[in-house]
């Protein structure tokens, strides 16, 4: 078809025919972004002017009628809805078209039409089967799209040419240098129309499912705002305008500023998608402040959830938002925020968000953020769900690798949570002669004596690297790592000489003392070969005379 051949350099100095006998007679304003297109319809004496226009058009498009027909071959006045945009004009068709012509629309449309004062009759189309015969077979066939934007708004659908004529649906905000969408970045145009100009995203995917569903295939669609779109765009346009949320105006109250709604509308769009995303919490929340960042002059984010088993917990970018336990709450009530939850699925929470100083939140954004409450929500009952699985796992965990006597690891550790490739050294501490402390003083003595050896233990090693475990009865195990033949003695002799020193509060039992056997543990090496290796050097310890230490090396 011909308006496939060079979409770009389209002359508009006159009609165009965007399809067989089907002619754009419009006229471009350039430096104006509210674009209105009138079309002809050539039938003969049947022919169709669709949306005519305003007084300010009106000129022009008769011009270019003329260069096509003659006006008086004009049968039918098609008003897709009742804007003075595309119907202000009708009076002045009146001597200029048909004598028996009439102006086609619906009857809530006609009652305003009316207050054009035009002499032409109405012809309300639901009382003549939705339809006009064009003759030879060609029919103009119209649906209603309500509320899109206009209660009683039409769109119509040229059986011949197959165009469809959408009225306000697919307008978009243009500059009037070309009158056919290029390529889909028309859709941003039509994007900003639509949010302002559409009541609501549902019932904006009804019209357009009404119009897929009763003509599957257009070859163009031709709106009466925005840009002419040709066949290869139309489902690409379709696809996508299906996912907008409208109605934008919603957030304004007594601001219409239209700019600063639209970047308001992208921001919660973006930010509901960043939210909604199959997730962690700290991967959304990075990605949240990054689209903040495109917006607004925020300098981070923060939020705070008051948990029953941890307190006050704070998420912010400086922790990667991993979830911080914190004493108190450091903004003041004055500083704004966003307050969800508290009914039962999630605990009360607080989102800040950090503008840099003197920055305000416009009011616009401020009702976007407000509107974004559930997918907060819906993110943080994710996590914190997931957290405290996580966290009654590891108490689970910790619960059974713990020996309760002594405070210390059992032995259930080494297989669970022991790295084998890590080197480091071994400790085996074994308490001298600890069976006549428990035949002379009792197992609670006993029970006693192994809880200072235990404390004493655990003061001696790093709580983030090493591991104290009794490992049975009167024998502990230490494993450090990386620990060279140097620091593994000096921590085997600070212990036994620390034990060596203690008395069992309580029980008259003497003092304690211990054997210890070292033995390093390489990179990769089977973690039971070195404990053997250190129980060896041990017994070598206990034969030697006891309360000393033996190597491996």
């Amino acid at each position: 078809m011909r308006h496939e051949t060079d979409l770009a350099t389209t002359d508009t100095r006159g009609p165009v025919e965007i399809a067989p006998r089907v002619y754009w007679v419009g006229s471009l304003r350039r430096d104006e972004r509210f674009q209105t297109h009138a079309y002809l319809l050539a039938a003969g004496d049947q022919s169709v002017l669709i949306d005519p226009g305003s007084p300010l058009t009106i000129e022009a498009t008769l011009a270019k009628v003329r260069q096509v027909l003659d006006p008086h071959l004009i049968r039918w006045v098609v008003c897709h809805d009742a804007d003075p945009d595309g119907c202000a004009s009708l009076p002045a068709l009146d001597d200029v078209v048909s004598p028996s012509a009439a102006v086609v629309t619906e009857w809530r449309a006609a009652a305003l039409l009316r207050h054009y004062g035009s002499r032409l009759p109405l012809h309300l189309i639901e009382e003549h089967d939705w339809a006009l015969d064009l003759g030879g077979g060609r029919q103009l066939e119209f649906t209603l799209t309500p509320y899109l934007r206009f209660p009683g708004a039409l769109c119509s659908y040229d059986t011949a040419s197959r165009v469809l004529f959408t009225g306000d649906l697919f307008g978009g905000l243009t500059s009037g240098e070309h009158l056919w969408a290029a390529d889909e970045s028309y859709f941003e145009a039509a994007r900003a129309f639509h949010e302002h100009y559409m009541p609501s995203g549902d019932i904006l995917r009804a019209g357009l499912a009404t119009l897929q569903r009763r003509w599957r295939h257009p070859e163009v669609i031709a709106p009466h705002h925005g840009q002419v779109i040709p066949s290869r765009l139309i489902a690409p346009m379709f696809e996508r305008l299906s996912t907008l949320e409208c109605g934008i105006f919603l957030n304004a109250r007594d601001d219409l500023d239209l700019g600063a709604l639209l970047q308001a509308a992208a921001m919660e769009r973006k930010l509901e998608h960043a939210l909604l995303a199959s997730a962690s919490l700290p991967v959304l929340a990075e990605r949240a402040l990054g689209v903040l960042r495109e917006h607004l002059p925020v300098i981070g984010l923060e939020a705070y959830v008051v948990t029953e088993d941890e307190g006050l917990v704070l998420f912010a970018d400086a922790d990667q938002f991993a979830g911080t336990p914190i004493t108190a709450n450091p903004h003041r009530s004055s500083e704004p925020f966003l307050s969800i939850g508290g009914d039962g699925t999630l605990p009360p929470t607080r989102v800040y968000l950090l503008l840099a100083e003197d920055a305000e939140l416009p009011r616009q954004f401020a009702t976007a953020l407000v509107r974004l409450a559930e997918p907060i929500r819906v993110a943080f009952i994710e996590h914190l769900q997931q957290r405290r699985a996580r966290q009654d796992h590891e108490r689970m965990l910790a619960e059974t690798m713990t020996d309760h006597l002594t405070g210390l690891h059992n032995r259930r550790i080494l297989d669970e949570l022991y790295a084998a490739s890590d080197p480091g050294a071994i400790l085996m501490i074994d308490l001298d002669r600890f069976k006549p402390i428990n035949d002379a003083h009792g197992h609670d003595a006993g029970d006693a004596a192994l809880r200072e050896v235990a404390a004493v233990i655990h003061a001696n090693i790093r709580s983030r690297s090493d591991l104290g475990v009794r490992y049975g009865g009167d024998e502990f195990l230490v494993v450090l790592r990386e620990a060279d033949e140097t620091f593994a003695v000096q921590v085997a002799e600070r212990i036994r000489r620390q034990i060596e020193l203690l008395t069992v509060r309580g029980y008259e039992i003497g003092h304690l003392s211990v054997s210890v056997g070292v033995a390093l543990h390489s990179s990769g090496e089977p973690l039971e070969v070195a404990i053997t290796r250190a129980d060896q050097v041990l017994l070598a310890a206990k034969v030697a005379g006891r309360n000393r230490i033996a190597t491996a090396w």
